[in-house]
């Protein structure tokens, strides 16, 4: 159990750098809630959660670093093109909520308003380019249609959310409608259309079934609050267990074969 809390860091390396409201340094794991914030003094400002920014920053640069890889061969087919927006956008919702994180004080929960938009547009575009891998399954682009659909129902029921008084009392629940796009868009379209093509004997799917099943305990551990330590939460364990899931999503799509099925039937 946390204990009183006291300041524990000052004089980072040219700014100054101090810890309130927290435990003294936990390293105790904690499941079921959360530790206190870190929040910290740099030039001037009040900052908070830098393993948060930190980890957020790295996921992000990892994104965006594969989707600068696939932005030359997006034209090749539409299945590339859309993951390089799922990556595109997931990277820039990362490095936005890392921000949203550190300058919560000065933004408040519409700091994270960019990262959710972010989030469901990346849901979005991994959606569809799922969908230009099982034109089988596509019949008059009804996926699509239903993807599309989906992506706005998610906005208008966000927009509801925060429009109410619980809102107002519990920030969070405005993440749960995304939490669940984003439980829909990879961990059940990209598994399923992994497995149909997987069947259909394009067996580098693999790879992408695989990222999935690294990316689900991501889930667990922040909706569970399954913080292992003070400095390195939910958020930073969930971020790092991402990292490896999209890595190997990028992996999948660089063994893929782009001129033999299911890219061209």
């Amino acid at each position: 159990t946390p204990t009183t809390p006291t300041p524990i860091l000052s004089g980072l390396v040219g700014s100054e750098m101090c810890i309130r409201d927290s435990p003294t340094f936990a390293l105790a794991m904690l499941l079921g809630q959360d530790f206190p914030k870190i929040e910290f003094d740099f030039m001037g400002l009040t900052l908070l959660e830098p393993n948060a920014l930190i980890t957020d920053f790295i996921m992000g640069a990892f994104s965006l670093y594969f989707a600068i890889k696939l932005r030359r061969n997006k034209e090749e087919h539409g299945f590339l093109k859309y993951w390089y927006y799922f990556f595109l956008f997931y990277g820039l919702g990362s490095l936005f909520g890392g921000l949203g994180h550190a300058f919560y004080y000065y933004t408040g929960p519409q700091g994270k308003f960019p990262t959710w938009i972010s989030g469901i547009l990346a849901a979005y575009f991994i959606e569809k380019a799922m969908i230009k891998s099982a034109s089988g399954l596509n019949k008059n682009n009804r996926l699509g249609k239903i993807a599309f659909v989906k992506m706005i129902l998610v906005f208008l029921i966000v927009i509801t959310v925060i429009s109410t008084k619980a809102y107002q009392l519990d920030h969070k629940i405005g993440f749960i409608p995304i939490a669940i796009n984003t439980l829909i868009g990879v961990f059940i379209s990209v598994a399923s259309i992994s497995l149909y093509n997987m069947k259909r004997g394009c067996v580098n799917f693999k790879y992408l079934l695989y990222g999935v099943l690294i990316m689900a305990p991501s889930f667990f551990v922040f909706m569970f609050k399954f913080n292992p330590a003070q400095w390195f939460d939910k958020s930073d364990l969930s971020h790092i267990i991402i990292i490896f899931g999209i890595t190997l999503f990028y992996v999948g799509l660089k063994k893929l074969n782009y001129q033999g099925a299911p890219f061209k039937d």
